[in-house]
């Protein structure tokens, strides 16, 4: 699904933005609405279970990346040890391997406890590991990377960069990897691809030696996590709970139209947006319509945001006639 290109992602942002939540409860609700199934706890925990396990990807992803460069350590080794090595393996370019970015993942401790934990092994993909390691040495922007006299820092991000986007993002045999690991995988290759390049970008910025890698929600602090994990649990549980409700304020707004005529996904996101407008007092009602106008471009027909605007407009009038949109703070704002 390519999230991360899709969504136009800054790197100011947060490592999971309210977009990507949106778009995994709004994942979540089509998944337990087609299987029939009446226990929202237990898609409630599900969905909490596997928005959190997306920074194992995460992990798995650096874990890649650090796996090519070892895997370049021994080519420079072994082609040392020849019998009758030329003068270029005999004096090596270790400019990629000495990335100093590399080094500072290599030596994170946040990153080796994580990994530890997972037990990665990568044994068993070590053909996977050596293609990308020699079609990685063949393109123009690598060999030009270990032409210049000097590297600098923007050349050792840059390189990196060049390789996640090309090698990792457009991997579709490590995709099909993950997802055998795990099937929500699939979906979420991209924002942890995301997550990846981020973290690339944020340690260049900065100066200390030893970063923390970035958190899944906010600066990682126990508040920030209660708060996102109540947004991802509030919507998608409200928007169940008050479907039907829903269902009749959608269906009293669109002219000659009955509610089954529309679109499973256009059903969905309104009944979301509702759900923001009403029960969510701190997000101001525009950043719900255009959340949601800008999701349906994604995934549902070409006339949809239209449709979704249109509508949303009269059923905030209405909400708002009633008395029963309520913000506060942040809310309040547009």
């Amino acid at each position: 699904m390519y999230l991360c290109r899709n969504l136009s992602l800054d790197y100011n942002f947060l490592m999971i933005t309210r977009r990507i939540l949106r778009i995994k409860v709004m994942q979540a609700l089509y998944a337990f609405f087609q299987s029939g199934s009446e226990r929202v706890d237990i898609a409630e925990k599900n969905l909490l279970k596997n928005i959190n396990a997306i920074y194992d990807l995460y992990i798995y992803q650096i874990s890649y990346l650090l796996e090519i460069v070892d895997f370049a350590r021994e080519n420079i080794e072994n082609s040392k040890n020849k019998y009758f090595p030329t003068q270029e393996e005999t004096n090596p370019n270790t400019r990629f391997v000495d990335n100093y970015l590399i080094r500072i993942l290599e030596s994170n401790p946040d990153y080796i406890r994580k990994r530890d934990a997972l037990k990665i092994n990568w044994a068993d993909q070590k053909d996977m590991i050596r293609r990308n390691y020699l079609q990685i040495r063949e393109t123009d922007f690598f060999t030009d990377y270990l032409k210049f006299p000097e590297t600098t820092d923007e050349m050792d991000m840059n390189v990196l960069e060049a390789i996640i986007d090309r090698f990792i993002t457009d991997n579709e045999e490590l995709q099909q990897y993950f997802e055998e690991m795990n099937v929500f995988w699939a979906d979420d290759f991209d924002i942890a691809c995301f997550m990846l390049a981020k973290t690339i970008k944020q340690f260049k910025h900065t100066n200390d030696t030893i970063n923390f890698l970035p958190k899944l929600f906010g600066n990682g602090s126990e508040s920030d996590e209660k708060e996102e994990n109540k947004f991802i649990s509030d919507l998608f549980c409200k928007t169940i709970i008050h479907r039907a409700e829903f269902d009749d304020m959608i269906e009293s707004k669109v002219d000659n139209w009955e509610i089954d005529r529309i679109a499973l996904m256009d059903s969905l996101l309104l009944k979301m947006a509702i759900t923001e407008f009403v029960d969510f007092s701190t997000i101001p009602t525009k950043v719900t319509i255009n959340e949601y106008i800008d999701i349906s471009k994604m995934y549902s027909t070409p006339k949809s945001k239209i449709f979704i605007n249109g509508l949303l407009d009269k059923i905030l009038f209405d909400l708002m006639e009633k008395k029963k949109i309520k913000k506060t703070g942040r809310g309040l704002i547009g």
